[in-house]
């Protein structure tokens, strides 16, 4: 197959990391053009055909619609698979205009409200049954998020280069520091708890978040790591990982803390009813129902361990690398057919 992959943002987070995760693997199977802003091309293998687009005039910018038109045209593929609102916008548009032979994908990796043009593709893949809701098209699956993994092993003096102690009670929030993460609720929870929370990530609320630290005097208790290449270590051992956001595709930090028999307390987002035990989700925007969930989970940890064990299961049979992209596979061969 001759597979065009479609990029329209210019950002760092999941959607970038399963965008070049996805394009790699899937190159070693078949010729695979992607279409991304000049700053990704070194993330690719050098068997893949990179066309550097700057799509960050706007979704409807004719010029850069007729380009993109232009070159998909020009590289004919099988299929074109854009992925995210902007992207998968902009392939409605001109989809028309193209080959008639090319068949088109488009991924939802977030939940969105106007889903019109998704309803356009051949085929729709979400990273959650929660992002699917709503979604008219009917020709839609689920492929969960995978990584490339790597069982670590515990060191239980890891975390003291942040000052953590290893008889602490330790919790990991990673992702950006923005509002939809909502990290305020969770520093405010750990506030009348004995643990230490570290932050990990970069945003545009990193100011904020600092200054309600030293509002609340929680200097002592919460570290901001910045970000940290080694997250996956960091997530390895701490003793607990907490998604408090208000809203989440399928949150990566989600698949690392389980592949790594990290246990997880997290808002009630994305398909977290269906992966982690219910006594675990907590409601969103809820600060004495996450205060007290994680307060259990200090004072009840061998239980909470045993309670995810099933949890820990499911991650390893879903959330690799290897099983997203077979998955994928079989979609595209489904809709060539």
């Amino acid at each position: 197959m001759k597979i065009c992959q479609i990029l329209a943002g210019n950002e760092e987070g999941g959607l970038e990391k399963h965008f070049e995760e996805l394009c790699n693997q899937i190159s070693y199977h078949h010729q695979v053009h992607v279409i991304a802003h000049e700053k990704y091309k070194h993330r690719f293998t050098s068997s893949i055909i990179f066309h550097p687009f700057d799509l960050s005039k706007g979704r409807k910018n004719i010029f850069m619609l007729y380009k993109l038109f232009r070159t998909i045209n020009r590289i004919n593929p099988d299929i074109v698979h854009a992925h995210a609102n902007k992207a998968v916008d902009m392939v409605a548009s001109i989809r028309y205009f193209l080959h008639s032979s090319i068949k088109t994908i488009a991924t939802l990796h977030s939940k969105k409200r106007k889903l019109s043009s998704f309803e356009k593709f051949n085929h729709v893949i979400g990273v959650s049954h929660e992002v699917l809701k709503g979604l008219k098209n009917p020709h839609k699956d689920v492929v969960y998020n995978g990584i490339q993994f790597q069982l670590l092993t515990k060191d239980p003096s890891y975390l003291l280069q942040f000052g953590v102690n290893k008889d602490e009670f330790s919790i990991c929030a990673v992702g950006r520091l923005e509002a939809v993460k909502n990290f305020s609720i969770l520093i405010h929870a750990i506030k009348n708890l004995d643990v230490k929370l570290l932050i990990v990530g970069e945003g545009s609320q990193k100011e904020k978040l600092l200054a309600l630290v030293h509002s609340l005097s929680l200097e002592n208790k919460v570290i901001f790591t910045g970000f940290r290449k080694d997250a996956q270590e960091i997530i390895n051992n701490v003793n607990l990982c907490v998604i408090s956001s208000d809203k989440e595709g399928f949150p990566y930090v989600m698949v690392e803390a389980l592949l790594l028999r990290t246990p997880i307390v997290s808002t009630d987002v994305s398909d977290m009813k269906l992966i982690l035990p219910s006594s675990y989700i907590v409601p969103i925007n809820d600060l004495d129902h996450l205060t007290r969930t994680i307060q259990y989970v200090q004072q009840h940890y061998a239980d909470a361990l045993m309670n995810f064990e099933e949890s820990f299961e499911f991650a390893q049979e879903h959330f690799t690398l290897n099983v997203m992209i077979d998955d994928t596979l079989k979609i595209y061969e489904k809709v060539i057919l």
